[in-house]
């Protein structure tokens, strides 16, 4: 999204400081480990936080520049606390760019951030809403990813007839967290592992993080299951789109894990959308991602938690998938300019102007 804005990244996430160094971002690790031996490091200005102080050294020898405002793209309360410090430190506005809800945010600390925030974004409709009413805030805006115009031009997938030389692939891509879609993911591998039964070839590939590091680990290790880990570098994810035949987005069935998950949805649905490919998404019908693709009328929505019916619909797909691409992964020009990754910069670019 920041492609044509001159900007500095900081990334408060050590799980990704292999590739954030390659990509020349700081790494702030907030929260830090609370343990006293780290009380002379964050001292001394060599680490940014520690139990909730943060470090004004580390900010004058990493954050030197002269910026106009901060914007903070978050998932949790820490990192929306370290931002609003920073843009504090700084003396510039604070653009808070909510990723995904959570009761946290409504606490009166949280909130009180929130409420003051020179501009707030959700990202989506539903999460607005939700914020509207918390806040009191009238003037929310609703940005979420783009799709680059490599994903347009991912060929389209391979049709011929499926075996264990041209498998047919099944695919997630994004972070799998436990608290978001356990009580859903677990479905899928049941089903594709009954589906391999009578389609041998049918693959399961996941990509990305997963939290904790052990969540699902009994079922990857299954036959016909892979678990490739980060994508990284961000390129990586246009081969892997190309190889897919269908994504899978699970949503928690877990009815105090939907709450909150529920006003969110992956920020790559737009490329997957991008991509022409079916996109069956597995979940309670009350989620953004549902309410997006019902709307623009694309993907196989199943809506009640139950393997079977997800087994059926893995067998109609598959059994008849050049008839799937043309039902479930059609979109007109519209709506691809909709998502597209040039519709999202320039309204970035609106956000971002404090003129």
């Amino acid at each position: 999204m920041f492609r044509e804005i001159d900007h500095r990244v900081i990334f408060t996430d050590a799980d990704f400081k292999q590739f954030g160094d390659k990509l020349g971002y700081s790494l702030a690790q907030v929260p830090y480990h609370p343990s006293g031996r780290f009380l002379i490091t964050f001292l001394t200005g060599k680490i940014p936080e520690w139990r909730g102080r943060y470090s004004l050294a580390w900010f004058k020898n990493n954050l030197s520049e002269q910026f106009s405002s901060v914007y903070a793209f978050v998932y949790s309360t820490e990192c929306m606390k370290y931002a609003h410090w920073i843009a504090k430190k700084s003396k510039v506005p604070l653009v808070v760019h909510l990723a995904d809800h959570s009761p946290e945010f409504e606490q009166t600390a949280s909130a009180n951030i929130l409420r003051r925030a020179s501009k707030l974004v959700c990202i989506t409709e539903e999460m607005k809403l939700k914020y509207e009413q918390t806040l009191g805030r009238q003037d929310i805006e609703v940005l979420h990813n783009g799709a680059e115009k490599s994903c347009y031009e991912v060929a389209p997938p391979c049709t011929k007839p499926f075996s264990e030389q041209n498998p047919f692939i099944l695919c997630f891509i994004g972070g799998l967290f436990s608290h978001l879609h356990g009580d859903c993911i677990e479905d899928l591998f049941y089903a594709v592992s009954q589906i391999r039964h009578k389609f041998p070839w049918v693959k399961f590939h996941l990509y990305g993080q997963r939290q904790p590091a052990h969540f699902l680990e009994d079922l990857i290790r299954g036959d016909g299951f892979t678990h490739h880990g980060i994508v990284m570098p961000l390129e990586k994810k246009f081969e892997i789109m190309k190889k897919a035949h269908c994504f899978v987005i699970p949503s928690s069935f877990n009815k105090q894990k939907h709450c909150h998950y529920r006003y969110s949805f992956p920020t790559k649905l737009p490329e997957l959308i991008a991509s022409r490919r079916p996109i069956l998404s597995y979940g309670p019908k009350e989620t953004s991602t549902n309410s997006i693709l019902e709307t623009n009328n694309l993907g196989i929505r199943i809506h009640d938690r139950s393997v079977p019916k997800l087994v059926k619909s893995l067998e109609t797909l598959v059994g008849q998938y050049q008839e799937s691409i043309d039902q479930f992964a059609s979109a007109s020009p519209l709506l691809m300019d909709k998502f597209s990754a040039g519709s999202v910069r320039k309204k970035l670019s609106k956000i971002l102007s404090f003129n």
